[in-house]
This record gives structure tokens, C-alpha cells and sequence, in this order.
């Protein structure tokens, strides 16, 4: 279960499944709880994302998708709507106007997390947090962004096996020693 106002952060590499995994549980939430869902994509369209979800069977007229990477659009989006759950896809392409330098750069992740994050703790609505992750499977960008979160959560696997291992590294909520595993058909996890 998500805590109101927590922040979960999922870390993987690119092309794991980070963005097909969360559409799974924005549908999944929309089944069980009142309100919307706004997944927030800075990666890619909105017609991208409808495809996905149905391929996936993540249809629902309480997921709204918004494909922007302008931190102000999509804090207004969560004023606008007003939705019960936020997800950013991801975080690494999300920029605040008000700061110099490009997404992804480390000023601009902190700011785009801090701000997202105080919305989301002030509205009680949970908040989920795609970032990439490295190699070596630690999240991408500034180590404080580990420290701005709630729950980080890891997504793992190779490209060439359908096997996907979903980790929790850190908890404020729960337990953090917890692997869920899952295969990827086309048909989502």
C-alpha cells in the first residue's frame, strides 16, 4: 500500500520496464481507490503511452496522461486535476524553468524532486518517481535524490530474459528487504 504523501522512487535501467510497471499499478490503483491518476511523461507522448496501456489492459477514464517536461505544467496539471496519485516518468526529464542548465543535470534534478515532492507531502497524494539507474544499478544522478525519498525501489534485468526483480533498497513505510519477481510478456508484467 502507498502512504498518502510518500515518495517512491523506482531506479532501473533503460528499456527494463520502469514506465510498463507503473502503468500496471496506476490501472491497478484506479480500480481500487476513488480520484485520478496523472502520469506525467517527459519521455514520451501521450499517444505512446495509450498504446502501451492498451497492450497492457491499463486503460481507464481515471488515468490522465500529460507529456511534458516542464515542471510548472505538470504542477498545474496536479492543481488542475486534483488526482489521487501522481507518477513523473521520469525525473531525469523534468526541468523547472527558474534554474539554468538542462534536465537531467544535477541542480535540476534536485529541484525538480524537492518541488514535486513538497506538493505531493502538502496534498497527501502519493507520488511515484521513475529515475534511470547506472550500470551498477544505483540511481543516476545526485545520491541526495535517495535522500529526498520515501521508498526506493529498484527495477532489474537483462533485456534478454523476460525475468524482472523489483527490490526495495530503502523504506520509511515498510520493509526494505523485500524482491518481488516478475516476468515481462508482451502483454505487460
Amino acid at each position: 500500500g502507498l502512504v498518502a504523501g510518500q515518495v517512491v522512487l523506482l531506479a532501473g535501467e533503460p528499456g527494463v520496464g520502469k514506465s510498463t510497471l507503473l502503468l500496471a499499478v496506476a490501472h491497478a490503483y484506479t480500480a481500487k481507490h476513488p480520484g485520478t491518476v496523472l502520469y506525467a511523461s517527459g519521455e514520451e507522448s501521450a499517444d505512446q503511452i495509450a498504446l502501451r496501456a492498451r497492450r497492457i489492459g491499463a486503460l481507464s477514464d481515471n488515468l490522465l496522461v500529460a507529456d511534458d517536461n516542464d515542471l510548472f505544467t505538470i504542477l498545474g496539471q496536479i492543481d488542475h486535476h486534483r488526482p489521487s496519485l501522481v507518477i513523473v516518468d521520469s525525473v531525469q526529464t523534468i526541468a523547472s524553468p527558474e534554474l539554468e542548465g538542462r534536465a537531467g543535470g544535477v541542480a535540476q534534478v534536485l529541484e525538480v524532486t524537492q518541488a514535486l515532492t513538497r506538493t505531493a507531502k502538502q496534498r497527501g497524494i502519493p507520488l511515484l518517481l521513475i529515475g534511470q539507474s547506472t550500470k551498477d544499478n544505483s540511481v543516476a544522478g545526485p545520491r541526495a535524490l535517495e535522500h529526498l525519498v520515501d521508498t526506493v525501489l529498484t527495477f532489474e534485468g537483462e533485456r534478454t530474459t523476460a525475468l524482472r526483480l523489483l527490490r526495495a533498497t530503502k523504506n520509511r513505510y515498510g520493509p526494505a528487504d523485500e524482491v518481488v519477481a516478475f516476468e515481462q510478456t508482451e502483454t505487460g508484467l
